[in-house]
């Protein structure tokens, strides 16, 4: 296995119960995290070791991340909506999280980004990656954050992102715009297995 110990937040959400079971053959230990109550009544992996976290609380983190490796990072609010919980989760939980790697040695994350970190751009044209975000809304901007934070701690500490701009990740599209954004459940966790081991 590539990593000793790969760390998956998130684990209770829709794409991380899909992740959880595909992520087992590149770690010796796979630590899932998520909120208690959904963790509770999340179907994992009995092979992985689960362990409920708060993101905003950084001692919490700090103790998650010991010996981790690798982050698949799917924690967080992943819709769009009030200020106050993406303010917590996405914005101080992302900021705990890089930096409790920093200080537990950390060297890679996959960060789960979104589309809606340019989602005002007209339909009609096409986005290339160098392209200044325009978020959407407050979800859109809690995930600029998020790229910009994994810059942060790249140039300053060495810490690699990878950093996935998540369309539709579903296993069928749910509606006709969808086709336009769809990734396919099996090439997502494709993609991460590439993020987390390309060179």
């Amino acid at each position: 296995a590539p990593f000793q110990t790969l760390l998956l937040t998130g684990a209770a959400g829709t794409l991380g119960r899909h992740l959880a079971p595909g992520l087992l053959p590149l770690a010796e230990r796979l630590v899932v995290s998520d909120l208690p109550l959904p963790l509770a009544q999340a179907a994992l992996p009995p092979s992985a070791q689960v362990l409920a976290c708060d993101l905003a609380d950084a001692a919490a983190v700090w103790r998650l991340l010991a010996g981790v490796q690798a982050i698949v990072h799917m924690g967080g609010i992943s819709v769009e909506g009030p200020w106050e919980p993406i303010l917590r989760a996405n914005i101080c939980g992302l900021h705990n999280l890089y930096e409790a790697a920093r200080r537990q040695g950390v060297k890679r994350v996959v960060f789960a980004s979104s589309n809606h970190v340019t989602g005002c751009y007209p339909r009609t044209q096409t986005v290339r990656a160098q392209d200044p975000p325009r978020p959407d809304g407050n979800y859109g901007l809690s995930k600029v954050f998020g790229e910009s934070i994994a810059r942060l701690y790249w140039d300053r500490f060495g810490i690699e992102t990878v950093c996935l701009r998540i369309g539709t990740a579903a296993p069928t599209p749910p509606d006709r715009r969808a086709l336009a954004t769809l990734l396919s459940l099996p090439d997502l966790l494709r993609l991460i297995t590439c993020a987390l081991t390309a060179p």
